[in-house]
């Protein structure tokens, strides 16, 4: 087992309530990422809190179905920090990329952790569960889950975390977009993701005013003397 990997098994099971959070203004990854590790610690039967600072995109809203993420409020939020026994950072890795959460965070004396997959990390919590050759985070859940076996993997699982890849691999498209990621992907599919609903509510669900705004940029393209927009 990855050393790494059996720390983060260790203290998952070792502790009993935890706060999950992601970056401002998440993507795919950063929600997926948490509603996976959410579901990962349910399966366990800890208590388990999801609070960002940032409401979720409507495009990824279907990942979280029962509104289970919560938008950070002070009044009512703060007090969680101190309260629960582990911090989760996920899809980022400097503290203030949760803005006025920063501080709660940070001040807190509870284990943290960062699971992330981005460069130049910042000395901020006790575990790092992370490396820059993973096309996302939640390629890194994905991996530590068959590592470790620490829960069965299932479809909604699954769906949390092809969600992730497809959104910060460009749909297969980057650099870091690796034979390993598509095994993965294979893996999620044969779980019973479905790749053309996926990415169907990530990508073409627009909105009225997008599409609005969309077409108002339309009709001010240019044509250059050269044939450049």
């Amino acid at each position: 087992m990855n050393s790494k990997f059996f720390d983060l098994f260790t203290a998952l099971n070792k502790f009993d309530s935890f706060l999950i959070t992601t970056h401002v203004n998440p993507d795919a990854d950063a929600i997926g990422s948490q509603m996976a590790m959410y579901l990962i610690l349910k399966e366990l039967g800890k208590e388990v809190h999801m609070i960002n600072y940032s409401e979720t995109p409507r495009n990824i809203i279907f990942l979280d179905p029962s509104n289970l993420i919560q938008q950070f409020d002070p009044n009512r939020h703060a007090e969680i920090f101190d309260k629960v026994d582990v911090l989760i950072a996920v899809d980022f890795n400097h503290s203030n990329r949760i803005v006025s959460m920063t501080d709660y965070f940070n001040k807190s004396d509870k284990y943290k952790i960062c699971i992330d997959h981005h460069q130049q990390p910042e000395d901020f919590v006790d575990l790092y569960i992370d490396g820059t050759q993973y096309s996302a985070t939640g390629e890194i859940i994905w991996e530590f889950l068959k590592d470790t076996k620490i829960v069965n993997p299932n479809v909604e699982i699954a769906k949390q975390i092809y969600a992730a890849i497809v959104t910060d691999t460009g749909q297969f498209k980057y650099e870091r977009t690796s034979p390993t990621t598509h095994r993965i992907a294979a893996e999620l599919i044969e779980l019973g993701v479905n790749p053309t609903e996926i990415a169907d509510l990530i990508y073409d669900q627009n909105s009225v005013g997008k599409i609005r705004l969309l077409g108002m940029a339309i009709s001010e393209i240019q044509l250059l003397e050269n044939g450049k927009i």
